[in-house]
């Protein structure tokens, strides 16, 4: 006759936590500070290159201008030679495309703005004691965060907060991973979001 029993005391079948050492906490807390900081390093920098961009190419334009203004008051003198005409055009020509240039310039910075502004300004607003993120990746279709909860409940009232922000509309935050801390009630995790409506 097969056996039916099960031990179900055998070390084997019990449940492995994953814990989370209070020292690792304090380099997650250290890794957090440090990512924020090189976000807002990052965009600042991007924001300054793009700016001296506007500023050079409005210095560019700005001096075209000047020479479309000599060359028409020229033109209003006297008639005009052929050669005349020509700078002329290619000049209306070159002062247009740095205009479009300028715009465009103006365009992506503005736009980069506009997308990560926001996003560090909501995260920042929503900060909890209880809860520290110790990363996080932005993108337009994709979206993770990883972090420190000393309450456990703590999760999913953030992810609310988070969710009422317009860029994580479209996104739902499908994947959720909790673990415990060392001897702590408090948890780390980590969320990950795709396309599709939040919960």
């Amino acid at each position: 006759m097969i056996k039916q029993q099960v031990n179900l005391y055998q070390p084997v079948l019990y449940i492995q936590r994953q814990l989370l050492t209070l020292s690792r906490l304090a380099y997650s807390w250290l890794a957090l500070v440090v990512v924020l900081a090189l976000a807002f390093y990052l965009l600042q920098q991007q924001s300054q290159r793009q700016t001296e961009q506007l500023v050079e190419q409005q210095r560019v334009l700005d001096t075209a201008q000047q020479e479309n203004a000599m060359y028409q008051q020229a033109l209003a003198q006297r008639q005009p030679a052929p050669e005349l005409l020509l700078q002329h055009q290619q000049l209306l020509h070159s002062v247009q495309q740095k205009q479009h240039l300028l715009r465009y310039l103006a365009g992506q910075q503005q736009q980069a703005s506009l997308f990560y502004s926001p996003v560090l300004q909501h995260l920042q607003q929503i900060d909890r004691r209880e809860l520290w993120l110790t990363r996080f990746s932005l993108q337009q279709q994709y979206s993770s965060f990883a972090g420190i909860a000393l309450q456990p409940e703590a999760v999913p009232q953030w992810l609310t907060e988070l969710g009422k922000l317009s860029y994580f509309h479209g996104q739902r935050f499908n994947q959720i991973d909790l673990q415990q801390v060392t001897d702590k009630t408090a948890v780390s995790f980590s969320l990950t979001a795709t396309p599709g409506a939040l919960p």
